[in-house]
């Protein structure tokens, strides 16, 4: 072996690895954007439902000598603990309360003995046991005997603590299962058949292409669906065995009708995982690049369902309808037998829904020649690095500056970019001072990398930024959607995903702080002005110009509004932030400019600063009624900005 040819060959790998965008893609930018994103929303959720927890107040009733029971009041005096007059363990497998104590007196010389009923398969009932008996189980100092003797005694049926076992772990299993299943079947039948040869055959056959991608993901959706019921059956039995065996003294019995009742979400799960995979695969030009480009699609339709088994979300009429999380939900009630009739219907007839949506993605993807990541007209980087670095002289490169609007993959190159500023620079620096950090991470960091990537591409600022004068219209209506919509977007989160107090209560701390640190005037500044201009100049900028020349108006729109929700990095803020990321792109790609956009912007922040300073901010204090009058009004302002907007739209390029 010689070092010579090992370094030559090694070299020549990596040229050839490192040549292709795709892989450097999902090399970079997973690893540096999606994974810690993920991990970011998943460390929230997970304290938001410990937050939940132990702000819960545990219910807890009495039964016993009087003179015993008032002891066990004294000691249980306290803001965690509500004490019922009396009760009975039936009360707590009724969810009346969620623990039940028992008082007896001990033998001669013994503590009295305390007996706490719990309900295994429901978390605040476990919770308030373990108050209960820490509350209970002290001495009155070291080396003396405890005040009480506690015991604890379930009383959910086995059949249900199976269930409820079971419940916790089967349902994310099934759907990473199933998307396992579905991983390498898709690569075989969309990249393997390229690399094969054997494509040009299969499309010469005379069969369309929906009937043909349609084809290809029932067979994937065929062999994932086996995949999870050989898994759920399987794991089923290895976890009832396991706990069986830690349990032998009170045997699990296992809930057969409740688990095959689970088998119904497998089917749907697998077509729709089975069609986002042959979508993806579609535009793999190898079985090595379908593999890479697959791994982190794994991994991102497995955060919700990750997500939504540790949050300990409900199955509702919201959650119902998101892909990924309403399937682990379903299964869980189903396993658990609580699942209503309409939202397991819900649940199977939207994911069908969302399976066909991706099915005619990969239909169109399949019939077309081009590449999502495939190299686009623009600017080459050397002629970007130049532009950059040399400025003027730049100029006298004989290719003539790029004046066309930036395109799709750059849009999503600048916004991976602004994440890994955001992880790396942004966070720190607001972690360190909260106003000095803000400022330089979007005047010197949103606004900075949007000036230098017009100064790449040889254009004004002005120019990527589309800063056309608006006409009085839409500054108008503008004007009108940002003083309404921040109680219209407001009303719609706090309906679908309500933030807990304490985050709400961490924001107003954040916007209008007790210790007056900050004034008014320098807050408007701080958080209203300059998210105005910096985040607005990125979002509705480069990246909503380089998206709509890829997609229409509305999906654009979405697309951008999902894009800035998702980079404030906040599970609880990602609706309203999404909301009015997509009113805000539709704004600049009505008016034919983003100023409007940054009016609407300013005037919404500055709504909720100077409520937050006024202390009438907080729409969970008002009555229904007063919530649907204020909701209905704002609802008509937004309305009256949006026919004005629509009134002042200016013909528009493909590229705005």
């Amino acid at each position: 072996m010689k070092l010579r040819e090992v370094t030559l060959v090694a070299g020549k790998e990596l040229r050839e690895t490192l040549r292709d965008r795709r892989t450097l893609a999902v090399m970079v930018l997973f690893p540096l954007v999606v994974y810690p994103l993920v991990s970011l929303v998943t460390a929230q959720v997970l304290a938001a439902r410990v937050a939940r927890v132990e702000a819960h107040v545990a219910r807890v009733a009495l039964d016993g000598p009087t003179a015993l029971t008032a002891a066990v009041r004294r000691q249980l005096a306290g803001s965690d603990f509500a004490l019922a007059p009396a009760g009975a363990p039936a009360d707590v497998a009724a969810n009346r309360v969620d623990a039940f104590v028992e008082v007896t007196r001990g033998p001669a010389g013994k503590p009295p003995s305390v007996r706490i009923f719990f309900d295994e398969t429901r978390e605040d009932s476990t919770t308030a046991r373990d108050r209960v008996a820490q509350a209970l189980g002290g001495s009155s100092g070291p080396g003396c005997v405890p005040a009480f003797a506690i015991a604890t005694q379930g009383i959910a049926p086995r059949a249900r603590v199976s269930g409820y076992l079971l419940s916790k772990v089967l349902p994310l299993v099934v759907v990473v299962m199933v998307m396992l299943g579905a991983f390498h079947p898709a690569i075989d039948i969309t990249a393997g058949e390229r690399e094969r040869g054997t494509l040009e055959t299969t499309l010469s056959a005379p069969v369309d292409r929906a009937s043909l991608m349609a084809g290809k993901v029932l067979a994937v959706a065929t062999l994932a669906a086996l995949t999870g019921f050989l898994n759920l059956a399987s794991m089923s039995l290895t976890v009832l065995e396991g706990a069986r065996l830690m349990a032998a003294s009170a045997p699990l019995s296992i809930p057969w009708l409740h688990v095959a009742a689970a088998f119904a979400v497998i089917p749907p799960t697998a077509f729709l995982f089975a069609a986002v995979m042959v979508a993806i695969g579609s535009v793999a030009r190898s079985f090595k690049e379908a593999q890479t480009l697959l791994t982190p699609i794994y991994f991102l339709c497995m955060a919700p369902s990750l997500t939504a088994a540790l949050g300990d979300f409900r199955l509702d009429a919201v959650t119902a309808f998101i892909p990924g999380v309403s399937v682990t939900l379903l299964a869980r009630d189903l396993i658990v037998g609580r699942a209503p009739l309409g939202l397991a219907l819900a649940v199977l007839a939207s994911t069908i829904v969302y399976g066909l949506a991706a099915l005619a993605l990969a239909a169109r993807l399949y019939d077309s020649e081009r590449m999502f990541f495939a190299d686009e007209a623009g600017l080459g980087l050397g002629a970007w690095i130049r532009h950059v670095v040399a400025g003027r002289a730049a100029e006298r490169d004989p290719r003539p500056p790029s004046h066309d609007p930036p395109t799709a993959a750059q849009a999503l190159g600048l916004y991976a970019v602004a994440c890994v500023l955001l992880f790396f620079a942004f966070v720190p620096l607001q972690t360190w001072r909260l106003g000095p950090g803000l400022a330089i991470s979007e005047w010197a960091g949103l606004l900075g990398l949007t000036w230098v990537y017009a100064r790449g591409r040889g254009q004004k600022l002005s120019e990527v930024l589309h800063l056309g004068r608006p006409t009085l219209r839409a500054t108008a209506g503008a004007i009108l959607i940002g003083l309404s919509a921040w109680l219209v977007v407001g009303l719609l989160a706090e309906w679908i995903l309500p933030a807990p107090k304490e985050v709400v209560e961490n924001l107003r701390r954040i916007v209008a702080p007790t210790n007056g640190e900050r004034g008014t005037v320098l807050t408007l500044f701080l958080m209203a002005l300059t998210p105005a201009i910096c985040e607005e100049a990125l979002f509705r900028g480069p990246i909503l110009r380089g998206l709509r020349t890829r997609f229409s108006p509305a999906v654009t729109a979405i697309l951008t509004g999902l894009l800035f929700g998702i980079y404030h990095v906040d599970a609880w803020r990602l609706i309203p932030t999404a909301l009015l990321g997509v009113a805000l792109s539709g704004i600049a790609l009505a008016a034919d400019s983003i100023i409007p956009a940054m009016a609407a912007h300013f005037t919404n922040n500055a709504c909720l600063i100077l409520l937050a300073r006024l202390h009438a901010d907080d729409t969970g204090a008002l009555s229904r009624s007063a919530k649907l009058t204020l909701g209905g009004t704002a609802a008509i302002v937004f309305a009256a900005g949006v026919l004005l907007i629509a009134g002042a739209r200016k013909p528009t390029r493909r590229g705005m």
